[in-house]
């Protein structure tokens, strides 16, 4: 039984691969138990005792000397025994007609998940949203729903408890929040429901308190034109006038989980009439470290829907990616949720151009950075760039300063209101507009209109790049 992968590379190959740093040919063989279709198809129909013919007009790169006969006879015997091991395994295996039914089978349900994605809506009167909403969506200019929209909204007016993905700037927070304030204005038709002083009906959750501004914008807007109260409580924001606010009648509070469970603790806000929880970048929360909070938040909800005569509550959580381990904290924590995941998520997006620079370990890659922006910038382009650490940011901000070139910071140690502010100079539509240098925490929910993204240190993981490139829609 072979110990490790065989490796065919002739000798002189292998040499010029050592001078040169690369590989010129190199054919690998694994000797796991399990085989693919190729190496099944290689046992079954290439003769491996006989040499392959070279293709013609085929010129070897170098010639190889031929290695003695005994050699070759080990060689030969090595790959029969292979080809005889990978028959055995073939027998094993199921015929190929039925492998060729699984694929037709998995072929036809992409084919109906397809049907049904051209089958969304293509208005928002056709996803079932009444006249005071629409009247908000027309004013924003709005005309068709988006992928996510059109799923999204006639789920969340069925009241069932959800995860909407899609990808960054598809519409998830108009996917929501359309169809909650319907909701809203419709328990107050059905059942006669006033506003009361700290007892919110809904509660959106964010991570950061640039996203929780954002969301409340945005629900402002929409509550010009379907009449219900809403206010901001978040970190960094001072609690006095947080406290005020919640001692209104409100319908919805919009807030990071720290401050928001802060006020309830101090008795500004209470469970009682919560019946609608959103969890705005529920990938971002479980995964950075809000999960206790976000647990914490969900003991009193749970408890009083376990009751026979409780009242019980509905859960949407959105998000722009979804990896194996946060999905299975969701179905864990939220059980029998409902996914929803448009066609784009965990897509690149299809318009956005990759250029790669490489440098050598003589080259500055500050001084490169310096001559990528200086051109972009020279056309008026809006420019991110991302950075793995704190360190990282700081050494950018520095360099970029001392080549003229404007910058504002985005990451942890920003203090909240600062960062706001450097959101603002970034948004500005002077001829003046700064380069953002950021982390991640810019790439997570903020609705950014930017031309131009650079990575400075490449991302982490697969999550991260994704999520970076989609910043430069």
């Amino acid at each position: 039984m072979l110990k490790a992968p065989l490796t065919l590379k002739p000798p002189q190959f292998a040499a010029m691969a050592g001078a040169t740093g690369r590989t010129l040919f190199t054919f690998t063989l694994s000797s796991s138990s399990s085989y693919s279709p190729f190496t099944r198809f290689l046992a079954k129909r290439v003769p491996l005792r006989k040499p392959l013919p070279l293709l013609p007009r085929f010129r070897p790169l170098c010639s190889v000397a031929a290695a003695p006969e005994t050699a070759d006879a080990k060689h030969s015997l090595l790959l029969e025994r292979l080809r005889a091991r990978h028959l055995r395994d073939a027998a094993r295996i199921a015929p190929e007609p039925r492998k060729k039914a699984r694929g037709a089978a998995v072929a036809e349900a992409e084919k109906e998940r397809a049907k049904k994605e051209k089958k969304v809506v293509a208005s928002f009167e056709g996803l079932g949203v009444s006249e005071e909403v629409m009247a908000a969506v027309s004013e924003m200019g709005i005309d068709v729903p988006t992928e996510i929209q059109g799923i999204g909204i006639p789920a969340v007016l069925e009241e069932k408890s959800v995860v909407l993905g899609s990808h960054t700037g598809s519409g998830k927070t108009l996917a929501y929040l359309l169809p909650l304030v319907q909701l809203l204005r419709r328990d107050e038709q059905l059942n006669g429901i006033l506003l009361k002083p700290r007892r919110p009906r809904a509660v959106v959750l964010c991570p950061t308190r640039e996203l929780s501004e954002q969301v409340f914008r945005v629900a402002k807007s929409i509550s010009h034109h379907a009449r219900f109260r809403c206010t901001m409580v978040s970190g960094g924001g001072r609690i006095r006038p947080q406290e005020d606010s919640l001692n209104n009648p409100i319908d919805m509070v919009v807030g990071t989980p720290g401050r928001v469970l802060q006020h309830i603790e101090e008795g500004n806000m209470v469970y009682g009439d919560i019946k609608y929880l959103v969890l705005d970048e529920a990938d971002t929360m479980f995964d950075r470290g809000f999960g206790p909070e976000i647990r914490k938040f969900l003991g009193p909800l749970k408890n009083r829907a376990s009751k026979p005569d409780g009242l019980g509550f509905q859960t949407i959580l959105v998000t722009a990616t979804m990896t194996k381990a946060v999905q299975k904290l969701i179905d864990e924590e939220f059980q029998g949720i409902v996914h929803l995941r448009t066609s784009t998520l965990h897509k690149k997006i299809s318009s956005a151009r990759h250029d790669f620079i490489r440098l050598s370990g003589s080259e500055n890659k500050l001084e490169a950075l310096v001559q990528v922006l200086e051109p972009s910038l020279a056309k008026g382009n809006r420019v991110m760039v991302f950075c793995n650490t704190l360190d990282s940011s700081r050494a950018v901000d520095h360099f970029l300063g001392e080549n003229q070139i404007s910058t504002v910071n985005y990451h942890g140690e920003v203090p909240a209101e600062q960062r706001v502010e450097n959101l603002r100079k970034f948004k500005s539509d002077g001829d003046d507009c700064p380069t953002l240098v950021c982390s991640d925490l810019a790439a997570r929910g903020l609705d950014l209109d930017v031309d131009h993204v650079v990575m400075f240190d490449f991302p982490l993981n697969s999550v991260e790049l994704l999520v970076w490139v989609q910043k430069g829609r």
